[in-house]
């Protein structure tokens, strides 16, 4: 029998993309639930349609003081508490799963790491290349023992950042301890602006951000911090758009 897998997200006004991704998990006919972490109210609303034609397969978790920046990092972190105690896949709400990568991810899992303390990252065929930890499926061991690193159980994604960077980090940290395997034949598909994709809402927060997710990122590499073992004292971005990060 498959293991469940819990698939989580962050979504801002991207309700065309969110159902189309939320309906290749579906259709994978993998035994998968999605909880989305919403940026706005359209999208809870969104969530509670698609909860009711999939039959309670999709949550929504919105909470004002989070999505007050409106980045994905905030709503990432609500989405985390969350979660329920299995595996956990990361994506994005601007892609779409092939329809065995969801079997072929959980698969890869088992076959590598038995006791689930490990990360499987998925093939991304839009762009040649890309960070194969995009879209990492966390074994449930995995999270259990990287959680309890967490200063008082903080959040998963640095909050520091507004977009940019934060599964990055949290991928540098995996690469580092060689806890992870690339299987080529769990494939999804993501429409980035970058590479044929069309520019949206949540793009042009990000580029708002960019240039104070940089900063941190490069404060952040430059004192070789990782993911889970510390926390540096960086500004959050406001909401103004003027970056404070020293």
């Amino acid at each position: 029998m498959s293991r469940p897998i819990q698939i989580f997200c962050a979504s801002f006004r991207r309700h065309e993309k969110l159902t189309k991704m939320i309906e290749s998990v579906i259709e994978s006919e993998y035994p998968a639930t999605i909880c989305v972490g919403a940026g706005d109210l359209g999208t809870v609303a969104l969530c509670e349609r698609l909860r009711d034609r999939f039959g309670g397969r999709v949550d929504c978790v919105y909470d004002t003081e989070a999505n007050r920046r409106v980045g994905c990092t905030a709503p990432l972190n609500h989405v985390v508490d969350r979660l329920i105690d299995r595996d956990a896949l990361f994506c994005t709400d601007d892609l779409v799963f092939e329809k065995d990568c969801l079997h072929n991810a959980a698969a890869a899992l088992l076959r590598h790491f038995p006791d689930t303390d490990g990360v499987i990252g998925l093939f991304n065929t839009s762009i040649e290349g890309d960070y194969p930890l995009a879209y990492p499926l966390y074994g449930q061991k995995f999270q259990q023992r990287f959680r309890r690193l967490l200063p008082s159980r903080g959040p998963l994604f640095f909050p520091g950042y507004f977009h940019l960077y934060n599964d990055a980090e949290i991928g540098r940290t995996i690469r580092a301890m060689n806890c992870w395997r690339l299987e080529p034949t769990a494939r999804v598909h993501h429409f980035h602006p970058l590479h044929g994709g069309e520019m949206d809402a949540t793009h042009s927060h990000a580029l708002t951000f960019s240039g104070h997710d940089q900063q941190v990122w490069n404060a952040r590499c430059a004192r070789g911090l990782l993911w889970g073992i510390d926390e540096e004292d960086v500004c959050s971005p406001d909401p103004t758009g003027l970056s404070r990060a020293g």
